[in-house]
This record gives structure tokens, sequence and C-alpha cells, in this order.
């Protein structure tokens, strides 16, 4: 009799011991096929969309679109990174049409330079569709559809807008050769230089133009035409015109080269690449700026090509 109690005994505790492994194991399998979800910010050089991991206490839609405008509004950082809106932009209210979402923001929205814009726009994006239910998202300034460069509605966003945002490493890279202008040692000649460039495809080209340019000639013989301090506060092409901003360094330059080797080499580096045909300078948003000799940036430059020396 007793060892019949002490088989069933065993019995009992094996079955004890199977069942819990059972549930243990059904567990981790649950934890394995839940749902992820991410805040979304800017690393310090405003350059890319970063992400963090985002526990909401409920899944439902109408939690997860208070919560995610609260945090979106409270413009917390994360560590290093920033937050996705600047300051003064806050998303205002927002409709949910079946599965359109459509976001309104505060008109501090339109003060957003348009390279961050772009970044912002895609945070944003990437924030809102991870909501079940929602497929598409429009914004919206005030009462007016968000527009692009050329005045156009940006229109919907859906999981494939961005998609060179958030495919693979190498599919968010691209390659391309520049040919920039710098200057000879007269500092009266702008001599051409071919540069190989891999850089992040969310970059204006235009852009990473100028930065080359910044960082100064690679040839030797070869000799800088704009300081290495100069900040690009703005870029955008619009109507087949480039429109650059400046840092003040710009016109401050201690480059003992004349002015005109200086704009050339900016307005030629940029036209020779970029579809434009003509570009804008201006210093801080000044487009009356005047050069150190008096030159004034009121002016649309297109291309000179007088001023490129033939090299052998």
């Amino acid at each position: 009799m007793k060892k019949l109690l002490s088989t069933a005994m065993a019995l009992v505790l094996i079955i004890g011991l199977l069942t819990g492994c059972s549930v243990e194991s059904q567990g981790e399998k649950t934890e394995s096929v839940s749902n992820q979800y991410y805040l979304y910010y800017l690393n310090k050089d405003e350059t890319k969309v970063t992400k963090t991991r985002y526990y909401p206490e409920q899944e439902s839609a109408e939690f997860m679109l208070q919560d995610l405008m609260g945090i979106l509004n409270g413009q917390e950082s994360s560590g290093e990174n920033l937050p996705l809106l600047p300051a003064g932009v806050q998303l205002v209210t927002y409709r949910l049409n079946e599965s359109l979402l459509e976001l309104e923001f505060n008109a501090d929205y339109s003060n957003i330079s348009r390279t961050r814009e772009i970044l912002v726009r895609a945070g944003v994006a990437r924030t809102f569709l991870q909501i079940p239910g929602i497929t598409g998202i429009k914004i919206f300034i005030g009462n007016q559809e968000l527009t692009d460069s050329k005045g156009q509605a940006v229109g919907l966003l859906d999981g494939n807008t961005f998609v060179e945002m958030w495919g693979s490493d190498k599919d968010a890279y691209r390659y391309d050769t520049f040919t920039l202008y710098f200057t000879d040692k007269t500092g009266e000649h702008l001599v051409a230089e071919q540069r190989n460039v891999y850089y992040k495809r969310i970059l204006p080209r235009e852009r990473v133009i100028l930065e080359q340019l910044a960082k100064g000639p690679m040839v030797k013989g070869h000799y800088p035409t704009i300081p290495q301090n100069t900040d690009i506060l703005g870029i955008e092409v619009s109507d087949n015109v480039c429109y650059v901003d400046f840092s003040s360094a710009f016109s401050d330059s201690g480059i003992d080269i004349p002015v005109n080797t200086m704009i050339y080499s900016v307005v030629n580096s940029l036209l020779d690449t970029t579809s434009a045909d003509k570009v804008q300078i201006s210093i801080e948003g000044d487009t009356e700026a005047k050069l150190s000799d008096g030159t004034s940036l009121y002016s649309l430059f297109s291309k000179n090509t007088d001023l490129i020396l033939k090299e052998n």
C-alpha cells in the first residue's frame, strides 16, 4: 500500500513538473511574439532618427494616441539624443478616420529647417504608424496640409514613404562623385577636384557638396576657398535655384583670395552636380549681406567657367 501511495505521489510530482515546464515555455513564446514599440529621437548632429523601446500600459489605439502625443509634446531628450520636435513646436490635435490619422501641428512647425523637417516627418510617421489599425498619416500645420519646397502637398505617409531610412545600413547610404572647385596658389583661378563620397541617403546632396568644400582640398597645389568653420544653416532647391544660407564665418573669411573666387567655388561646385542652374547665397538669413570687399550677395549666380584653370 505504501509502495502504491509512493508511486502515486511520484506521478503527481512528475505531472506537476511537466505542467510547470509547459507554462514557462508558453510564457517565453508569448514574450517572443509580443508587439514591440519605439519612441523616436534625433541624434545630436541632427543627421538621423534614433529610437528607444516604448512600453505602453495599454495597446489600444486611443490610449497610445494620447500617450504618444503627450510624450512627443513633452520634448524630452534621451541620453545624447534630441527630442524629435524642436522647442515651440507642438502637436495640437489629431483626427482619426478609420485607418487614416491626420496630425495637426501649430504654426511653429513651419520654422523647422528643411533638412530637419524631413527627419521630423519621418520620426512622426514612424511613431504613429506603429499604433494598431493606423496605416496612413497626413500632417497639417493649422488647417493647411504640409507642403514641400515646391509648395505641393506632401500627401499620405505610409510604411513605404521612408523606406530608405528604415532599411538595411547598406540601403541607407549612397555613393556619389562630386566635382569641387578650390583655388590655385595665386587665388585667382578655380581648380577642379573629383571627390568620391559615401554618405547617408537622407542628407541633401547640396549639403554634402558644401560640407566637402569646407573640409578643403586633398590634391597638392589646391588651396581652400571657404573657412572650415563655415556652418550651413539651410539649403534647398526650388524652381531650379539652389538657396544657401551660411553662418557669418563665410563673410568673415580670413582666407586671402578674391571674393569672386570664393563665391564661384561655391556656385560652380553646386551647379556642376545638382539640378539647379542658379545659386542664391545669404548670410544668416540676410539675402542682402555684403562680403569683405563690399560685394553684395543680392543676386542669382550662374556658373562661371572663365575662372576655371585647365590643369595638365
